[in-house]
C-alpha cells in the first residue's frame, strides 16, 4: 500500500523556519473540586502563552474532569502549547491504578 504525500501548504507547513527555543514552564497548580492538576506552558513567541489561551485551558479541564470519576488519585496536568500555526491544550489525568487518560484540543492559530 502507497501513501500519498500530504499537501504542507494546506496544513500551513509551507515554511520552515530554523529551530528556535520555546518558552516551557509551570504556571500553577490548579484546583477543580477534589481535582488538582498542574498547569504547564509552551509558548512560540514571547515567554507565556497567550492570556485567553491559558483562561481556555482551565476551562476544558473543568469540564473535562466532571466526566470522570476516578478510583484513584485525583491527580494530573494540563498543557499549553501556543504554537506557531496552531495552539494545543492537553488535559491529562491518572486512573485505574495505572493508566493515564489524555484529551487533547487543537485551534487555529
Amino acid at each position: 500500500m502507497a501513501f500519498e504525500p500530504f499537501d504542507r501548504a494546506a496544513l500551513g507547513w509551507n515554511r520552515m523556519e530554523p529551530y528556535k527555543p520555546r518558552a516551557f514552564r509551570f504556571i500553577e497548580l490548579c484546583r477543580f473540586g477534589k481535582w488538582q492538576m498542574k498547569l504547564y506552558a509552551i509558548a512560540c513567541l514571547g515567554e507565556f502563552p497567550r492570556t485567553e489561551l491559558l483562561a481556555a485551558a482551565k476551562k476544558i479541564a473543568a469540564i473535562e474532569l466532571v466526566k470522570f470519576e476516578p478510583n484513584d488519585f485525583y491527580l494530573g496536568f494540563i498543557g499549553v502549547h501556543d504554537g506557531r500555526n496552531a495552539a494545543f491544550i492537553f488535559v491529562d489525568f491518572w486512573g485505574n491504578e495505572n493508566e493515564l487518560f489524555h484529551r487533547v484540543f487543537s485551534f487555529p492559530r
